[in-house]
């Protein structure tokens, strides 16, 4: 299922932008859908180690970019990247994610499952490197300019100062790519490298909105969050408009939509259940896309 097949440059199916770069690949590996020409792509990358805040970011990020039409790359990495591809997938959208290893090859192991819901959703495996081919630690800075290149953006959650998903963003400056950076609390380490990027002038990405404006595409956002979601009624539909991207305590939950403690988590668990919100440590409640 989703055997590999190779691209080469010029080819129907090769990413028209991966050709304009100083340095593109000869040819790509390909497992799944690569989408068309005409696809619009965003490349959402991050550190493998980052906080809370920062994977909730990257979830509402890469989860609105897919409701609004794009595809969304990153490197099937840890962290960020899981966070980004996982939100696509729930979003119903499609995502890329570019490895350096073999696209036979699942590394991180633990994300073999993620690689083969990415598949699932109509997404794909990509790499230049030959079916087989194990990690290296040379080969991950080097196929980040893939992700940059085949990206009409590149939109960094959080990175430390080494982090390598600075050299996707000084990749994407070197191809003419617009980079944007997410800006976030100055005391946490992840915070160092979307600072530093701001500060040598890329763009803020408060949101989706933001990346989308860089495209043309604002008029594709998708519908306000306070909107409630399909089929749901009464109760379902006060509780999941008193949620917020931000985690609120079921306490707080229960006063907005005026029902019971007891009876608002009863009806929060339902609804995680379904898949509007996620749970937090404590009792505290957000709202999915």
């Amino acid at each position: 299922m989703h055997p590999p097949r190779t691209i080469s440059r010029g080819e129907e199916g090769w990413p028209p932008r991966l050709s304009l770069i100083s340095d593109p690949p000869e040819q790509l590996r390909v497992r799944g859908a690569l989408g068309g020409a005409g696809e619009r792509r965003v490349a959402v990358v991050g550190s493998r180690h980052a906080d809370p805040y920062g994977l909730d970011l990257a979830r509402e990020l890469a989860g609105d970019l897919a409701r609004a039409g794009v595809c969304v790359v990153s490197g099937g990495a840890e962290g960020i990247d899981a966070a980004a591809h996982q939100a696509v997938l729930e979003a119903g959208g499609r995502t890329v994610a570019v490895l350096g290893t073999g696209v036979d090859v699942a590394f991180p192991a633990s994300n073999r499952g993620l690689f083969d819901r990415i598949l699932e959703g109509g997404g794909a495996l990509v790499s230049e490197l030959d079916d087989g081919t194990q990690a290296t630690r040379w080969a991950f800075p080097r196929r980040n300019r893939i992700v940059s290149g085949m990206s009409e953006a590149v939109v960094v959650v959080r990175a430390g100062e080494r982090s390598g998903a600075l050299i996707t963003a000084r990749w994407a400056e070197k191809q003419g790519v617009p980079v944007l950076a997410v800006p976030g609390d100055l005391r946490l380490e992840g915070s160092a490298g979307p600072t530093a990027l701001l500060k040598q002038g890329a763009r803020v990405a408060a949101g989706a909105a933001d990346v989308l404006e860089v495209l043309g595409l604002s008029a594709q956002l998708a519908l306000p969050l306070g909107a409630p979601g399909p089929g749901l009624s009464g109760d379902e539909a006060a509780l999941l408009g008193a949620l917020e991207r931000a985690p609120r305590h079921v306490d707080e939950v229960a006063r907005l939509a005026g029902l019971a403690p007891g009876a608002a988590l009863s009806a929060l668990l339902l609804l995680e259940l379904q898949g509007h919100c996620e749970q937090r440590a404590g009792h505290y409640f957000l709202r999915r896309g």
